[in-house]
């Protein structure tokens, strides 16, 4: 039993020392023989491993296994929010398998092409993506080289821009090691080679419209058969598999490349014929240049695979196969056909980026899949591979001095030909007009299916439609065309009565500063009535502004801007409803208000304003601001500033609601104090404001959860809330610059302008008189009765004068009693002499 037990032991020992790490990686399916593909690959790699004396390790290299009801969600979704797009169903599913296996341990490392890698990179995130599919970024899921020791010798053989295609942000953090090229080249038979620069013909050209004039006119009188001979001088030359959309999105990027030189990176209007009025000609010259070489069965052109073209050239079907180049070396060593090579128009093709990824969820080392990563990226494993499955190397090939290349072009010089004149199309830019673009994967998801549309269907415009949401965002775009419907319609009015309203509030300024010495004006402040005419105003036009938001920070700063305009309403009214309650609680006080004159108020409301401002940025702080877009669910892309409107809401509701109860309260006892100068149900205008105030919280929210879209609900609660505004202002001044209107003072050239410094002599100008027959009997009161009283209180007070002790002649409080006692019986006279019409 011990020496079973020994035996057991030893073997366990053996394997144990002997047994090899497995390092899983996750690669793509060709587009030909993928079976046998896998099969060969990683008996290659293994092979490497194993003549270089790397034994510790065993490199796995598997296909991932999409689930079957993968997309079908998201598509169900598009089309119940009644979106104008369709997604490719069969791309969501492998993207979401590929992004799965990133959320898992299953796979270390995977060998991701640059239209995955940084896909979801975009300015403004596409919520609806995110949440279907659970991810915020996937750079999350991947490890960072950067953060581990690499030698510059490690790195510096790779070509720049594709090694910098592999670094994302600011800070160029590196998630991806250049793992190998691929572009789009055109085989041809050697006995076809005349054939070989046919794709070459130029749209434009005369030859090109003189042989589809016949096309166009069969597609206007046969609209309804698509698939019927829409071409007469077409000929099926070419196999090509635009059953594979990525195939197709290359051939499209390629053509408007080759025949418009356009569009060009960083020049924003270069983008524009993509879907303005020239892109009718585009899409119908496209249309017309796959029929004139795939034959006039266009649906049958766009239902052919890569490997179905592949074999129907192999067979002699085809004179020419536009594939991809690392297919060349199977072609070239096949000897049943004489294949060769040759460059597309101008040498322009699109380039296929691949990089090795560390999964940041691996349960290994990543000091251990750092190092594998090196060697299955490096130079020797680079060239090894290209001998043998005739992959494409990530060297700099227009350095021929570079002893990689010159090694790799000793074997493969048809090949380093090519490269060396390449003019590289990076798929991601056609696509990206400014930073508002969509980003790839959107575009990957909704593009195909609406150029095919538009390819079956001349008469379908879905491509430029397309073009039009994901190239740029409604807010923003100066060259967008307009949908106008109901929405629409009422938008513009409201914009035209905006305006009206704002020029309106800004007369009514003037109006008030002009009659700011007028008694009943000056009774509720002239200046600070203007300021809350001014909040309003600002109130009013602020929406409009919204269009400046186009960073995080103008999306916070737009909520503290709110903030500060709603003060602006607010304080100033505040500071008037209080400055009322002190001028009736202090009527009969002998004191002249200096510290609630106009002048000293607005210092208080402006450090008030200041304090308040940074404070509530302070609080913002805490929350986070995004920019999002709804993406292609509608016609249009809007951006959207989104933060925790419910946080906010109930901030500014419990701000809102002090003040407002504050007033209220002051409101009401106004009221008791006031019931022996008149009526000021007036004062009651801030149950108004506030309804005007909920009315704009609302529609400001909705606005900007809309992304200023034209929604009819906020549309009306903005008329709701202007109009209100009109009627707060109405009671608050506009009532009584009327009722001024009506009665002018005859004579105001009795009048010191100074007569109501004192605040308290305001008392009686606050209420509003219900009838005009009042302000002339209290205006045309006996003047003999007053001139009696002043001159009785002239006698007296020249008596008080007249009897003040020598020795007190020095007593300063006592001479400013004096005199005050006189200004104030000098502004009685002034208050009691002025006369109303």
């Amino acid at each position: 039993m011990i020496l079973i037990n020994s035996l057991l032991y030893l073997i366990i020992c053996f394997y144990g020392v002997n047994a090899k790490e497995v390092i899983n990686i996750l690669i793509n399916k060709p587009d030909v023989d993928a079976n046998e593909y896998l099969e060969k690959y990683n008996e290659m790699i293994n092979q490497y491993f194993s003549m270089n004396n790397i034994n510790d390790y065993d490199v796995k290299f598997s296909y991932c296994s999409p689930v079957s009801t993968d997309g079908e969600n998201l598509s169900q979704i598009y089309k119940n929010a009644g979106s104008p797009f369709s997604i490719d169903v069969e791309y969501a599913k492998n993207f979401n398998c590929t992004l799965r296996e990133l959320k898992n341990v299953n796979y270390d490392m995977m060998i991701l092409d640059d239209r995955f890698l940084y896909a979801d990179n975009s300015y403004a995130d596409y919520v609806l993506l995110q949440d279907e599919f659970d991810f915020k970024r996937f750079s999350d899921f991947y490890a960072d080289y950067n953060n581990y020791i690499l030698n510059i010798d490690d790195i510096n053989y790779h070509d720049k821009d594709i090694l910098n295609d592999g670094k994302l942000g600011n800070k160029k953090r590196l998630y991806g090691l250049p793992y190998e090229l691929d572009f789009d080249v055109l085989y041809y038979h050697s006995i076809n080679e005349q054939s070989k620069d046919s794709l070459s013909l130029k749209v434009k050209g005369s030859s090109f419209k003189d042989n589809n004039s016949s096309d166009n006119n069969s597609s206007d009188n046969n609209s309804s058969d698509n698939n019927s001979s829409d071409n007469n001088s077409s000929e099926e030359i070419l196999s090509a598999g635009f059953k594979d959309n990525d195939d197709l999105i290359n051939f499209f990027g390629e053509f408007v490349r080759y025949q418009y030189n356009k569009p060009i990176e960083n020049e924003i209007s270069s983008y524009n014929f993509l879907y303005n009025k020239e892109s009718i000609e585009l899409y119908h010259s496209f249309r017309n240049y796959i029929l004139k070489f795939t034959g006039n069965n266009i649906e049958k052109t766009l239902s052919t695979t890569v490997e179905e073209a592949y074999l129907s050239f192999l067979e002699n079907e085809n004179k020419l196969f536009r594939g991809k180049a690392s297919l060349y070396k199977s072609l070239k060593e096949n000897s049943n056909i004489s294949i060769k090579m040759n460059s597309l128009s101008d040498n322009i093709s699109v380039i296929n980026e691949k990089y090795l990824v560390i999964n940041k969820n691996s349960l290994k080392s990543t000091d251990v899949l750092v190092k594998i990563a090196l060697i299955l990226t490096s130079k020797e494993m680079q060239i090894y591979r290209s001998m043998e499955i005739g992959s494409i190397p990530t060297f700099n090939f227009k350095n021929g001095s570079d002893e990689s290349v010159i090694s790799y072009c000793q074997i493969n010089s048809d090949m380093c030909n090519l490269l060396e004149k390449l003019n590289p199309i990076r798929i991601r830019n056609i696509f990206k007009k400014n930073k508002f673009s969509a980003h790839y994967l959107e575009t990957r998801l909704i593009f195909p299916s609406g150029l095919k549309q538009s390819l079956i269907d001349p008469n379908n415009n879905t491509a430029s439609r397309l073009f039009m949401n994901i190239l740029d965002i409604w807010n923003y775009s100066s060259d967008k065309e307009y949908e106008i419907n109901s929405n629409m319609i009422i938008f513009l009015i409201l914009n035209i009565f905006s305006i009206l309203v704002a020029i309106f509030l800004f007369l009514l300024m003037i109006k008030v500063h002009r009659n700011r010495e007028h008694p009943y004006i000056k009774a509720v402040s002239p200046q600070l009535s203007n300021l809350t005419i001014f909040g309003i105003l600002m109130r009013i036009i602020y929406p409009y502004c919204y269009g400046l938001v186009k960073t995080r920070f103008l999306c916070r700063m737009s909520v503290v801007l709110n903030f500060l305009i709603n003060n602006l309403v607010y304080i100033p009214l505040f500071a008037i409803i209080f400055r009322i309650y002190y001028i009736y609680n202090n009527a009969t006080n002998i004191s002249y208000g200096k510290k609630l004159q106009d002048g000293r108020l607005i210092i208080y409301i402006i450090m008030v304003i200041i304090v308040t401002f940074f404070g509530y940025y302070g609080i913002s702080y805490f929350s986070f601001f995004n920019l999002e877009t709804d993406g292609s669910l509608q016609y249009s892309r809007y951006l959207t500033c989104v933060y925790d409107f419910n946080q906010h809401s109930i901030i500014s509701i419990i701000y809102t609601s002090i003040i407002f109860i504050i007033m209220i309260v002051l409101t009401i006892k106004i009221h008791t104090l006031s019931k022996k100068y008149g009526d000021t149900i007036f004062i009651y205008f801030i149950v108004l404001l506030l309804l005007s105030s909920f009315f704009f919280d609302i529609a400001f929210n909705s606005f900007l959860s809309n992304g200023s879209a034209l929604n009819l609900s906020t549309i009306i609660l903005m008329y709701v809330h202007i109009i209100i505004s009109l009627i707060t202002l109405y009671f608050l001044i506009g009532k009584r610059l009327l009722y001024i209107r009506k009665h002018p003072i005859k004579n105001k050239e009795n009048i010191n302008k100074h007569h109501f410094s004192n605040i308290n002599n305001l008392a009686k100008f606050i209420a509003m008189k219900k009838d005009s027959s009042l302000s002339f009997s209290y205006s045309n009161s006996s003047n003999k009765s007053q001139n009696k009283n002043s001159i009785n209180s002239n006698n007296c007070n020249n008596n008080i004068t007249n009897d003040i002790d020598k020795s007190n002649i020095n007593d300063k409080n006592y001479l400013y009693f004096t005199q005050n006692l006189k200004r104030l019986d000098s502004n009685d006279n002034n208050f009691s002499n002025i006369i109303f019409e």
